[in-house]
């Protein structure tokens, strides 16, 4: 029986953006809800070396923020299944992939589709708060991020509640996210694969993608990284 042929669809530098960003988060979750992630021991040449759990937490929503730049830049520059604008469609559209998909029916395109696509935007827009609303973030005792001190307390007390509060709001996308990975699932249509291999099974939108070269990935995360490392010591 001859397999279905299949095409590449997702570069290696959205997959890795994808895969970190699940690591990074489930860290930043166990980390902040339960703790325990201290880090200590001896490090050559430097020295000893110790990091709190909320130390961890910090650079790790440090990272995200460096994730999320990243892949607003690549969704810009990037191969043409990444771009914003591959996916990213009218309220129309929207509309009508939602219905499709209410009567049990599982839209299909090449990279995302408009459903998919919303979800990418929403998830960017809710980790880029979380991220920075992280930044100027503190409590009465421990901790205190590393932009606190350029506000009042009174702005970062409600920049802190406001970023536990939004996390509730991630935790409601996430479901959301793996709830339609799921309903694809059992319809047939694996997402999860494609997201580890780069190719998927060819659709009717059939259409060459352009993988645009590694290097303007690789400038796309240094310019990302610079950036926020700037911001934090800012």
């Amino acid at each position: 029986m001859t397999k279905p042929a299949r095409q590449k669809v997702w570069d290696l530098p959205v997959r890795l953006f994808h895969w970190s960003l699940v690591i990074v988060v489930t860290l930043l979750w166990i980390s902040g809800e339960f703790g325990g992630l201290d880090i200590s021991g001896e490090i050559p040449v430097v020295g000893f070396v110790y990091l709190s759990n909320m130390d961890i937490h910090a650079l790790l929503g440090q990272a995200v923020l460096v994730l999320v730049l990243f892949r607003i830049l690549w969704g810009l520059v990037g191969s043409s299944t990444a771009k914003f604008s591959s996916f990213l469609s009218g309220p129309s559209r929207v509309f009508a992939e939602l219905c499709s998909f209410l009567r049990g029916k599982t839209p299909q395109s090449l990279g995302h589709n408009a459903l998919g696509g919303l979800m990418v935007v929403a998830l960017l827009a809710v980790l880029a708060f979380q991220a920075v609303s992280g930044l100027f973030s503190a409590d009465d005792f421990f901790f205190s991020g590393p932009l606190a001190s350029l506000v009042s307390s009174d702005t970062s007390d409600r920049l802190t509640g406001l970023h536990k509060q939004s996390f509730s709001l991630l935790q409601v996308l996430i479901v959301l996210h793996i709830a339609a990975i799921f309903y694809y699932l059992v319809r047939g249509h694996n997402l999860v694969g494609p997201m580890l291999s780069g190719r998927k099974k060819m659709v009717a939108e059939n259409r060459e993608v352009a993988i645009a070269p590694w290097w303007r990935a690789m400038i796309c995360f240094l310019v990302s990284l610079g950036g926020v490392y700037w911001l934090v010591n800012f």
